[in-house]
């Protein structure tokens, strides 16, 4: 069952990779283009929490995103997993602006490396960042975009995403210690599995622990994981800070797509950038392009969530009693 589901979403119109369902135009806000970050929480409910500090990005760090709905949440249970379930990794692109590196583009089949600026505010889920404690050297910079290069624009690995609900895959309580090691360069990956070889290839984690395709987005939001092997060797544990909920404008804490998005009139209380999507070469991702911009409020609106949220069974990892 949980094959035919993920096939189905893999030919589905949905898979397209360029469609505008999927780069929408957005609002970038101009004086903190990359948003905020508040307190950091072990936590996937949305709140305000105070202090918000203004998100200086790097290469190396880590995003975690979540845009659940029926469909996705039940792949998630057929994986025993749950919110986030999806990430990405913060990269130096060619032109010296940073972008993200993340295996299934907005739902899409296929690896993409997008400006990060345009990302973080196009995104119509939920956000969270692991900033990464030390920066990178020249060196490792150079190898991560390397990998980035090598990664973006190949087809995502969805064979090896739908095994993750049957017994063909890494992730067992005994063979995981044997089997996931790193496998460098290849032709495709799924997402948790590329952030985690890509910061094995930049030289920022050990090789020897780390088991990319046994290691899921929600292990790298909490440092802790329903695998007894990963749950003892967390790939970010040590050099990056915990989670941190981003928002674009201090107050509001509500999903990507609750916020205004253009032609909606900008409800921000600072004025912000009108960036659109421009097509160039057929078959290739557009390019943000700002064509204009719009004042704020007089005064600031607050966004934020107004439902009622609850922690499902699998959102959280159980917290085991010690790790061995």
């Amino acid at each position: 069952m949980f094959a035919a589901v993920a096939l189905s979403l893999a030919i589905s119109p949905g898979a397209d990779p360029i469609g505008p369902q999927k780069y929408t135009p957005t609002y970038v806000p101009v004086e903190a283009p990359f948003g905020y970050l508040y307190r950091p929480s072990d936590d996937v409910r949305l709140a305000v929490r105070l202090p918000a500090l203004q998100y200086i990005p790097k290469a190396g760090d880590v995003v975690l995103m979540s845009d659940t709905n029926v469909f996705w949440s039940l792949l998630y249970r057929f994986a025993l997993t749950g919110r986030p379930g999806h990430a990405g990794i913060v990269v130096t692109m060619p032109d010296g602006q940073l972008g993200v590196l993340e295996a299934g583009f907005d739902g899409t089949q296929w690896t993409r490396l997008t400006r990060l600026d345009y990302k973080l505010n196009q995104y119509p889920g939920s956000i969270w960042i692991r900033e990464r404690l030390v920066p990178l050297t020249p060196e490792q910079d150079a190898r991560l975009t390397a990998f980035a290069l090598h990664a973006a624009d190949t087809p995502y690995a969805t064979w090896r995403f739908i095994a993750q609900g049957t017994y063909l895959n890494t992730r067992g309580p005994i063979r995981t210690r044997f089997v996931g090691r790193p496998q460098g360069i290849r032709g495709r990956y799924i997402c948790g599995e590329l952030v985690v070889e890509s910061v094995v290839y930049a030289g920022l984690i050990d090789p020897r622990t780390a088991r990319p395709s046994a290691t899921y987005p929600q292990d790298l939001f909490y440092d802790r994981s329903r695998n007894p092997y990963v749950d003892r060797h967390p790939p970010l544990a040590g050099g990056w800070t915990p989670s941190a909920q981003w928002t674009p404008v201090v107050g509001w804490s509500v999903k990507g797509k609750e916020v205004p998005k253009p032609p909606s009139a900008w409800i921000g209380d600072r004025p912000a950038n009108v960036v659109y999507p421009v097509y160039g070469s057929p078959n290739q991702p557009p390019t943000p392009i700002v064509i204009g911009q719009v004042p704020g409020e007089l005064y600031p609106v607050t966004l934020v969530q107004q439902r009622s949220q609850r922690i499902g069974l699998f959102d959280r990892p159980p917290l085991l009693r010690r790790r061995r």
